[in-house]
């Protein structure tokens, strides 16, 4: 356990449970590009880690392993108490319980948003329509746009869509809540829309890791900071002493090109 997370424990940010654990995870693309070299990064129960970096840090990849969507080759990963093997029944366990949300929104074009919210219920978790209608409305009021239910995908605004698709993945009630850039794809006056949303899930107590450049999000949720480059885990660090006072040469090169 690190100093930011005893001291963490001390202040009742988060629990004491790990929910995520990677170990010396590395990956290689066509056996020439080491993309993962090494990455171990333990996420508690209830506590929200930023992943930041420049492009092609391997940040996205990292936490694409987490649910199996990126294989690595060395190292552990253990999700909520689960091995993460290659094993298809372990990797849909998993997948069960850790929500994604992705740079696009991937919503089914030709089902109306409540329809997209309440299709993984009913096919994974084995829900009645009845049951998943109602959860779908529940998570559309929840993420603030219920009067769209009816609405096709292509009828709303890119940060409507966003929110659908968060809408979406929370359907499967997971216990993990993984974003992947979910704000890089859309325009500027409809990103505040989208992290008011990744706000309200943060205070809920959600476990969440995500990779994003916001960082006044990073500044005001998240319990930890991660800078990730050339593969690596440069740098960890509570929010204020990551902005204010890095101790990496290569954390502050970051910095001062993004502040």
């Amino acid at each position: 356990m690190t100093q930011i997370q005893t001291d963490a424990f001390r202040n009742g940010q988060v629990g004491s449970e790990p929910m995520i654990i990677a170990e010396n995870v590395e990956k290689w693309y066509d056996n020439n590009f080491h993309v993962l070299r090494g990455v171990s990064l333990t996420v508690q129960k209830g506590e929200v880690v930023v992943v930041m970096g420049p492009s092609g840090s391997g940040k996205s990849t990292f936490i694409r392993t987490f649910n199996a969507l990126e294989s690595y080759q060395k190292g552990r990963i253990v999700i909520d108490g689960i091995h993460l093997s290659t094993d298809l029944k372990n990797i849909d366990t998993i997948r069960r319980e850790v929500g994604m949300v992705f740079q696009q929104f991937n919503l089914f074009p030709h089902l109306t948003v409540q329809q997209n919210v309440m299709l993984a219920p009913i096919w994974v978790r084995r829900w009645t329509k009845a049951r998943a209608e109602e959860k779908a409305l529940q998570l559309l009021e929840r993420v603030g746009i219920l009067e769209q239910a009816k609405k096709f995908p292509g009828q709303l605004s890119g940060g409507q869509q966003q929110r659908v698709a968060i809408a979406r993945a929370l359907a499967m009630e997971p216990r993990i809540m993984l974003f992947d850039e979910p704000t890089s794809a859309l325009d500027p006056e409809m990103v505040r829309e989208v992290l008011d949303v990744m706000r309200t899930l943060a205070s809920s107590g959600m476990t969440m890791v995500c990779v994003t450049h916001e960082v006044g999000f990073a500044r005001e949720v998240a319990d930890r900071v991660v800078l990730m480059a050339d593969g690596l885990l440069i740098e960890e660090a509570t929010p204020e002493e990551f902005f204010n006072n890095p101790k990496e040469e290569r954390s502050q090169k970051f910095l001062s090109q993004i502040l």
